[in-house]
């Protein structure tokens, strides 16, 4: 039997490491054959069936999901500002969170600024009164249920220093997408 000893020779001349190094690369073309090639031939399924899909919904002029030219990122932009909505009920929303909040809302004060875009920006000035949280309650609320609504400044005032009421000058821009 030459091969048993010649194995045993051979295992005799590289060692421990060698030997760990040969179970390794046995182990790598196991790995590289029988896991990583069917992986990418899976891949590249994926990836033809993905362009198929792609080609069959495209649609001129509308950006796909992962499309990143200028182009597309900015008809994302733009399509965030789409909330199907007008300013009038926008602005009916803001004054239902309020009363929500339980902060008194007076009559603002609204303008819509030209901004040569076809995004309208609505500037509101808008005095509340109400205790100094349930103002945050209210602008917190007001912002995170209407995405397109800015908070510009708030300044807050009080008659005296323990007055439980505060006084709040609220400037917020509501922004919309032309008809």
């Amino acid at each position: 039997m030459i091969i048993p000893g010649a194995l045993r020779r051979m295992g005799d001349e590289l060692g421990p490491a060698g030997q760990l190094a040969i179970v390794l690369l046995a182990a790598g073309a196991f790995f590289l054959f029988f896991e990583l090639k069917p992986l990418e031939a899976r891949n590249e399924q994926l990836d033809q069936q993905l362009a198929r899909s792609a080609r069959r919904d495209a649609v001129p002029g509308r950006a796909r999901p992962g499309d990143t030219t200028p182009a597309a990122k900015v008809a994302d932009f733009y399509r965030f500002f789409e909330t199907g909505e007008q300013a009038p009920a926008q602005l009916n929303r803001i004054y239902s969170i309020g009363k929500e909040a339980g902060v008194e809302l007076r009559a603002a004060d609204y303008r819509m600024r030209p901004t040569g875009t076809p995004i309208e920006r609505y500037e509101i000035v808008l005095p509340v009164t109400g205790g100094y949280a349930q103002i945050r309650a209210f602008l917190k609320k007001a912002l995170a249920e209407i995405p397109v609504l800015a908070l510009d400044q708030v300044n807050f005032k009080r008659a005296r220093a323990d007055d439980p009421l505060v006084q709040a000058d609220v400037r917020l821009t509501l922004y919309l997408m032309r008809p």
